[in-house]
């Protein structure tokens, strides 16, 4: 009855775990995205980098339960509505601290996907962070505005002009040229928009800009060459602390030669006594004893040789040059 009993306990368990292995190894994908699995085991797939891609649905893929082996990449690649603030300084708008008066706003109603055929591309571009996509969006049209507005703002005394120019570049009718700009900008060509909507854009008053700004060429002129000063004390430091960084590593390279080779100590006192030390180190390396080394300093006045007694020889009194014998012999 127990053994019965724990028979059909354990045939119960067994149907479970592999119940369980089973379903661990099917991946559902949400509509509207696609998922990208990424072995850690194995070669193939997209551009051989064990990538493999899997659109919308139910699949089953063998050993995606073995924990560590899988890497798992879900990006969003259906139509998202995205709302789009963007702010683009005039000439002088970091010196007018009167925060978004001096700048020019516009708010943008985005409407985008990523084509099927563009999501690994995409991927790609997101830099493996399929979750950054937003983000990624924003910062590309922000910069696709500011080269625009680059173009357009060429008179700030006329701001209602480089207004107009907004108005129009913003406007879906002038969607071929927007995506035409964002595929350069993207190099591979993964997101497209849809639609596009300009639902708001200001300018400053031209009038109260121009007042504000009158004198403002100086100080951005000081401000310049304050900033020049600057570089040239900060180049003029690093460029220092590369020297003092070389003859750093040049005395630890010769301290650690000397603990090496100590006797080099010695050499390098001989040398800064005489002269002649480079004679005195072949002689050591001889295998001379110290009492045969001599050292002969050079004479800076060859007419006048002192001796032992400090006397010159030129005096007639007895003495000679160091490396003598007694009798004056050498």
């Amino acid at each position: 009855m127990i053994g019965d009993f724990f028979r059909r306990a354990l045939q119960i368990l067994s149907i479970a775990a592999v119940a369980a292995v089973l379903y661990l190894n099917f991946l559902s994908v949400p509509t509207g995205n696609t998922t990208f699995l990424q072995s850690a085991g194995n070669s193939g797939g997209i551009d051989n980098r064990s990538i493999y891609a899997y659109s919308s649905g139910v699949h089953f893929i063998p050993t995606l339960f073995v924990p560590g082996r899988w890497r798992k990449y879900q990006l969003e690649t259906g139509e998202r509505v995205q709302d789009i603030k963007i702010r683009l300084p005039l000439k002088y708008s970091a010196y007018l601290r009167l925060n978004d008066l001096f700048y020019v706003q516009m708010r943008l109603k985005v409407e985008g996907e990523i084509p099927a055929a563009e999501t690994y591309a995409a991927l790609k571009g997101l830099q493996y962070r399929p979750t950054d996509r937003d983000k990624v969006i924003e910062d590309h049209l922000q910069f696709l505005a500011a080269d625009f507005f680059i173009d357009v703002n060429t008179d700030e005394r006329n701001l209602e002009k480089t207004k107009a120019e907004l108005i129009r570049f913003w406007a879906n009718s002038n969607l071929p040229e927007i995506q035409k700009r964002l595929d350069a900008q993207l190099k591979n060509p993964w997101y497209k928009i849809r639609n596009i909507e300009l639902k708001d854009v200001y300018v400053p008053d031209a009038a109260i800009y121009a007042a504000q700004t009158k004198n403002l060429n100086e100080v951005a002129a000081a401000d310049r060459r304050a900033l020049l000063t600057q570089i040239e004390k900060e180049a003029e430091l690093a460029l220092e602390r590369k020297r003092n960084l070389e003859d750093l590593t040049k005395a630890e390279k010769m301290a650690a030669l000397i603990s090496e080779n100590p006797d080099l100590i010695e050499y390098y006192k001989i040398e800064k006594i005489a002269p002649h030390a480079g004679n005195v180190i072949l002689d050591a390396s001889s295998g001379a004893r110290k009492s045969e080394i001599h050292i002969n300093p050079t004479n800076k006045n060859k007419n006048s040789t002192r001796g032992r007694d400090g006397k010159s020889e030129n005096t007639n009194e007895a003495g000679g040059e160091i490396g003598r014998g007694e009798n004056g012999n050498r």
